[in-house]
């Protein structure tokens, strides 16, 4: 939310701070690292999907998406990249929740197979 609203709440940054930072990177490259973070991670994804792998966490990418919306912001450019980011960040976190569910849910289903297998063994 507070990206949305181009951090207002945040006190701007003094000039003595920005010129220490200096320039933030040009807005193409940021749209250049946000394109190949978003093909990366739903590569890692599929791949982990695939293989049936145990789904890891998701917060490392809240801290990769809240680092664009950073970039963005220092360089200018969120008002017209927030919904980029945003969808970027939907598709991924989506898709990561999808991995999880399945996972689990797949794991349940073979545990209840066994129980029932156990359940007819002892019924004998």
């Amino acid at each position: 939310m507070g990206a949305f609203r181009n951090f207002d709440f945040v006190p701007p940054l003094s000039e003595s701070i920005r010129a220490a930072l200096g320039a933030g990177p040009p807005v193409k490259y940021i749209n250049w690292a946000l394109v190949v973070y978003g093909f990366s991670a739903i590569i890692l994804i599929l791949t982990q999907m695939a293989s049936d792998k145990k789904p890891r966490g998701a917060l490392a990418h809240f801290g990769y998406l809240g680092a664009f919306y950073l970039f963005y912001h220092f360089s200018e450019g969120l008002q017209e990249n927030f919904w980029a980011i945003f969808a970027v960040g939907l598709t991924i976190l989506g898709l990561q929740s999808y991995h999880v569910w399945n996972y689990y849910h797949e794991k349940i289903h073979e545990q209840i197979e066994i129980l029932e297998e156990l359940n007819k063994l002892a019924d004998l």
